[in-house]
């Protein structure tokens, strides 16, 4: 009898699941104010605009350039690191303003802040860094040795690999201060607390069954003349790294304009062009993963297309170097007296240590589609373009090796025109780094301390293993 009632119970769980689809909706908007997780208190209000309209069925809900209203629900600092190693941060959202000057109910939390080193969390809190979960860390537990009494552990620990000197040449007592003081030196400490500047890129999720709309037809699609989609889906659309082998970029958005146009339009809409690769930009770009900072600049490794580098490259990062949107873009020709750039963009979501290479490489995103969006969706509010028109998938060669990277063919054909950098969106000036120098380095001393004792041994990198191994593959 129970069984039955449990499954009655069930197939209707199940029936009302199927019946009840997500409601949610992703929404594009860019912060307009600083937010900080030790200056910004509970109640603190903040504001952000919509970069592209939210569309469902044909119909815009929320216009581009709409208001989007929130506050502070709750900040936790760091501060000495006596509480709290890991920093947050909780907004809500409760409401926005058209661009007609109507404003209504938003019912919508935080999903995802752009290329931040920062976790939101399923609940829409966002999660800091551990500051302490840095290269040079963890050779402190690969050093030491394990012991059955973990509450012993020698202090001359704390100074990492110099301990192992330490134990083989006889340096007396001061030498373990003095290994330290170097180490505070030399190998400066990431700043644990949160920092979002105006211009960070947030996407929202909106409960579209409570928030309210003024719901309008959206605008029909752009479209391709059929002489220029013609001969721009009869481009090649495949790279190769230097060494011949296939990229996994491919040519996925088209540029109409002249060279001076197309700098302006990325230089406005907020991308930077990569510094060289050389010994300078190498030791920045470490010292920014080490350090978990942004790097806006960083270079970009040597892709071919027809053999050919790229004419110029674009990227797009925020406060981490692990990060970035980026195109690379190639001239295709001229057609109808018109310059036709081809760029192949894709967004970097990691990076990892190469053995063959022996440096720092970057995972990218298998889906090309979102980091085509995401140019067209700049290059639009910035003003540079009125919209993308998209092509039909570009036919499919049957004897070509299959693409590592997913896509639905289509090439974004976006028309450029003189666009000038948008208004300072920045309402009030930086807030000052959280504490002095003195506080700092307690700070440091404290974090450090807990680490060492906590995670810096054998145990915890075999639990963090199996941790790991368990996980894989799970979705975020």
């Amino acid at each position: 009898m129970h069984r039955c009632w449990l499954l009655v119970l069930l197939t209707a769980v199940a029936h009302a699941s199927m019946s009840s689809p997500d409601s949610s909706l992703k929404l594009q908007v860019r912060l307009q104010n600083h937010l900080t997780s030790y200056g910004s208190a509970a109640g603190t209000p903040f504001q952000c605009v919509v970069l592209a309209p939210l569309e469902m069925g044909g119909e815009v809900l929320i216009p581009s350039g709409s208001i989007v209203y929130g506050a502070v629900r709750r900040a936790i600092s760091v501060r000495l690191g006596l509480i709290h190693e890991r920093a947050a941060l909780d907004l809500s959202f409760s409401d926005y303003q058209r661009p007609d000057g109507v404003r209504l109910r938003l019912a919508a939390k935080l999903a995802s802040i752009d290329n931040a080193r920062e976790l939101v969390r399923r609940n829409g809190e966002i999660s800091g860094i551990l500051a302490t979960a840095k290269p040079q860390q963890v050779l402190n537990g690969f050093w030491e040795r394990p012991a059955l009494n973990m509450l012993y552990r020698p202090l001359a620990g704390f100074t990492g690999v110099g301990q192992e000197f330490m134990e083989r040449i006889p340096l007396g007592p001061a030498a373990p201060a003095a290994v330290l003081g170097l180490r505070f030196l030399v190998l400066r400490f990431p700043e644990p607390e949160i920092h979002l500047t105006p211009g960070t890129d947030l996407t929202l999720t909106v409960d579209q069954a409570h928030s309210a709309f003024l719901r309008e037809q959206a605008p029909p699609p752009l479209t391709v003349e059929a002489d220029l989609s013609n001969w721009i889906r009869n481009q090649p659309l495949t790279i190769n790294k230097a060494n011949g082998r296939l990229a996994a970029d491919m040519v996925n958005i088209t540029f109409i304009g002249s060279r001076q146009t197309l700098l302006d339009a990325f230089s406005n809409a907020g991308w930077y062009i990569p510094e060289p690769a050389n010994f300078r930009s190498y030791r920045h770009e470490y010292v920014a993963f080490d350090q978990k900072t942004g790097y806006n600049q960083a270079p970009v490794s040597r892709l071919l297309y027809k053999g050919e580098d790229p004419d110029v490259v674009f990227e797009k990062s925020f406060d981490t170097v692990m990060k970035r949107h980026h195109v690379r873009i190639w001239k295709l020709g001229n057609i109808n007296n018109k310059d036709v750039w081809g760029g192949a963009a894709t967004h970097d979501i990691g990076m990892a240590f190469d053995v063959r290479s022996l440096w720092f490489r970057h995972d990218i995103d298998a889906n090309l589609d979102g980091e085509r969006t995401k140019v067209v969706t700049d290059l639009v509010f910035a003003g540079c373009s009125e919209g993308a028109a998209y092509t039909a998938p570009a036919p499919q060669n049957p004897d070509s090796k299959p693409h590592p990277s997913i896509s639905d063919g289509r090439i974004a054909v976006l028309s450029l025109r003189p666009c000038h950098p948008p208004q300072n969106i920045e309402t009030e000036p930086a807030p000052p780094p959280p504490g002095n120098k003195a506080s700092r380095v307690a700070r440091r001393l404290i974090l450090e301390s807990r680490d060492y004792v906590t995670r810096e041994n054998a145990y915890y990198f075999g639990y963090q293993l199996v941790r790991h191994a368990l996980h894989k593959g799970e979705p975020n």
